[in-house]
This record gives C-alpha cells, sequence and structure tokens, in this order.
C-alpha cells in the first residue's frame, strides 16, 4: 500500500485527485506512490516500525522514517497544511523564540528565522531538496540551520522527531 492509499484509506478518486495536483506541483519523481507487499507473506515479513534510516548531515537518527504512517502527530495525519503544521509546532514548543516566516519559492519553500532577543539563533528550511543556498548562507552567518524534507514518502516529520531536533539547537 503506498502513501496516498494509506492518507485516503482506499477512496480511488481521492487519490489520484491528490495526486495529479501534487505531481504537477512538485514533480511525478517525487511522489510515486510506492507499491506495497503484494501478498500477506510480504506484509507479515516487513517490520512494523522504522526500516531504514536517515543519514543525512544534521542528524543521523532516523526517528521520523517509517514504511507506514505512524500514529504519532506528523504532518500528513496533521489537520492542515505542512506549514500550519510546522507553525503550531514552533507556538507550542517553542513559545520563548519569535520567528518570521519567509517564502522563498512560490509556496513550496520556507525559511523561518528565530529569534531570542533581538539575535538570530536558529533558522529552520522546511525544504524538497532543490538547493543549499540558505544553508551555506547559515554557516558563513554562523548561525545554526535545520532543514526538514516535508516531500519525501516515508518522511513523516512526527512532532517528537521535529522538537527533539529544535530543542538540541536551542538549549
Amino acid at each position: 500500500m503506498g502513501l496516498f492509499s494509506k492518507l485516503f484509506g482506499g477512496d480511488k478518486e481521492a487519490e489520484k485527485a491528490a495526486k495529479d495536483i501534487l505531481s504537477g506541483l512538485f514533480g511525478a519523481q517525487n511522489l510515486k506512490d510506492q507499491d506495497g507487499p503484494k501478498n500477506d507473506k510480504d506484509e507479515a515479513d516487513k517490520p512494523a516500525e522504522q526500516t531504514a534510516s536517515y543519514s543525512g548531515d544534521e542528524s543521523d537518527s532516523g526517528l521520523s522514517w517509517y514504511d507506514k504512517i505512524p500514529e504519532e502527530e506528523n504532518q500528513y495525519n496533521y489537520n492542515g497544511p505542512f506549514t500550519d503544521y510546522f507553525e503550531n509546532i514552533f507556538n507550542t514548543e517553542f513559545a520563548a523564540y519569535r520567528f518570521e516566516k519567509q517564502n522563498i519559492r512560490d509556496g513550496w519553500r520556507f525559511a523561518y528565522t528565530f529569534y531570542s532577543g533581538a539575535a538570530k539563533v536558529l533558522v529552520v528550511e522546511l525544504y524538497t531538496g532543490e538547493s543549499k543556498k540558505l544553508k551555506k548562507k547559515c554557516a558563513r552567518e554562523g548561525i545554526p540551520y535545520l532543514r526538514f524534507y516535508y516531500n519525501h514518502a516515508g518522511w513523516w516529520n512526527t512532532r517528537s522527531y521535529v522538537v527533539e531536533r529544535m530543542r538540541t539547537v536551542l538549549k
């Protein structure tokens, strides 16, 4: 069962409409609804939880990578767009910090700059994997930088994962 099947519970028309809309926005290569197990035996052989891990330069934890949608709140089971999901976490878990939102690319790539008083303390980018320009700029300026990929199948950005990564930087 693929990502859209899980999200729409088998409603083929809703699934197709979502795929059509999103593939036009992101390109079909990022939204392939991967085929799942072909029979019950394949399903039984699959681990229930974390089956792959992310090994990027910011984190090696893999805490938000699952084959199936986790029960924990995440960007896909949140009742609203992905930006609202992240902003909800920012407002509730990091209320001591002020943040400014910047739309970097036509409503599909955003950066949030967090401040403690007047000092920039963190930049968080909701990222599609296309450019490292902002990351390099932050490195030059000595500002901590995190990114969260929001459009990759299996990468759920669970609440605990987002909070833990940000708390590590904003100690």
